[in-house]
C-alpha cells in the first residue's frame, strides 16, 4: 500500500504512540487533520491530544475508528467534527479510511457495514487494489515495510501553508437524505454510549468554516446532538470568544484554516479544554515528547511564508 504519513487515516504513525499516553482524541474529516495542531494544545493545556481523522470520513467510521483507537489508548476526550452527519452513505475516500486501519473485528466491522460494496474485495484483499504499485515502489516505501512508521511530530496534523482571501460564508448546499442522516444518528448514539462505557467525554462540534450547513440543518443537528446523553456540543460558527480569524491571512480555503488559523483554533481548543470542560493537564504523556512537537511545528512555521 502507499504510504501514508500525513492527509488523514495515519494509522500506522498512530501505532507508533506510546500506550495510553492520548488523552483527547479528534476525529472527523479533513475539517480535524487540517485545523488541529496537538502541539499548540499542548503549549496551551498540557494536554496530550492525537488527530485520527480521515478525507471525508463518515460517522459510522469514526465509530469504528474510535473503538480501534481505544485498544491502545484511553482518551479522556473525544471530540467529533458532525457536519459528516450530512455526508451521502458513502463517500470518496472509503478506501483510504478503512484500507489503513489495522486488521480486526474493527477493521473487518468497518468494510461490512460501513464500506461501498465494490470496494469490500480491495479491503479484505489489499493486493487487488494495489498490486501494480510494485514497479514504482521507492526506498522509504522498502523502509516502512520492513521497520514501520516513523513517529507523527505533527500527531495527525497536516501543516497548510498558502493563504486565500475569504469574503463572506456561503452554503455548502448539503441535501438531506433522511434515511441515511437518521442512521448516521444512531452512530452518533453509538459513539456517546462507547464513550460512556469507557469513562471518556464526548465532545461534538461543528466547526468554524466559511463553507456552511444551512440554518436550518444546523439547528436541526444541534436539536438532535443535545438528546444525546452526555455529550458536549458546540457550534463555533456561533461562538463569540474565538480569536479573530483573519479572511485574508488564515484560511487555506473555505474549508480548512491554514497554519495560522489553525493555530489560533488550537489554542482556543486548549483553553476550552481546560475553562469550560475541566480538563486537568495529561499526566501520563512524555513531556518531553511533546516539547519536541512543539518545537518541531515552530520550526515547520518558521519556513514557512
Amino acid at each position: 500500500m502507499p504510504k501514508r504519513l500525513e492527509y488523514g487515516s495515519t494509522w500506522g504513525r498512530f501505532a507508533k504512540e506510546e500506550e495510553n499516553s492520548i488523552d483527547a482524541l479528534f476525529l472527523g474529516s479533513s475539517i480535524a487533520y487540517c485545523n488541529v495542531i496537538p502541539s499548540e494544545i499542548w503549549n496551551e493545556a498540557g494536554v496530550s491530544s492525537y488527530v485520527l481523522a480521515g478525507s471525508e470520513q463518515t460517522i459510522p467510521i469514526s465509530y469504528y475508528y474510535l473503538r480501534q483507537a481505544s485498544k491502545t489508548q484511553s482518551p479522556r476526550l473525544v471530540f467529533l467534527e458532525v457536519t459528516g452527519v450530512f455526508f451521502q452513505q458513502y463517500q470518496d475516500y472509503t478506501k483510504v479510511n478503512i484500507g489503513y486501519m489495522p486488521r480486526g473485528i474493527d477493521r473487518l466491522s468497518a468494510t461490512l457495514f460501513a464500506a461501498e460494496p465494490a470496494e469490500r474485495m480491495g479491503l479484505f484483499f489489499p493486493l487487488y487494489n494495489y498490486h501494480s504499485r510494485i514497479l514504482s515502489l521507492e526506498e522509504s516505501d522498502i523502509e516502512i515495510a520492513f521497520y514501520g512508521y516513523p513517529a507523527d511530530d505533527l500527531a495527525g496534523y497536516t501543516f497548510l501553508e498558502q493563504a486565500a482571501n475569504m469574503d463572506s460564508p456561503c452554503l455548502r448546499g448539503e441535501v438531506l437524505d433522511r434515511e441515511n442522516y437518521d442512521k448516521n444518528l444512531k452512530f452518533l448514539g453509538k459513539i456517546a454510549e462507547f464513550c460512556d462505557e469507557q469513562g471518556i467525554l464526548p465532545v461534538f462540534y461543528i466547526a468554524p468554516t466559511y463553507w456552511r450547513l444551512s440554518d436550518e440543518h444546523a439547528q436541526m443537528l444541534e436539536e438532535d446532538v443535545e438528546k444525546l446523553p452526555n455529550v458536549q456540543f458546540f457550534d463555533f460558527n456561533k461562538a463569540k470568544d474565538l480569536p479573530y480569524l483573519d479572511p485574508e491571512k488564515d484560511w487555506f480555503d473555505l474549508l480548512h484554516f491554514n497554519y495560522r488559523g489553525a493555530e489560533k483554533f488550537s489554542a482556543y481548543l486548549g483553553k476550552l479544554m481546560i475553562n469550560e470542560l475541566q480538563v486537568s493537564p495529561s499526566r501520563e504523556a512524555d513531556s518531553g515528547l511533546w516539547n519536541l512537537r512543539y518545537e518541531k511545528y515552530q520550526e515547520l512555521k518558521s519556513t514557512a511564508g
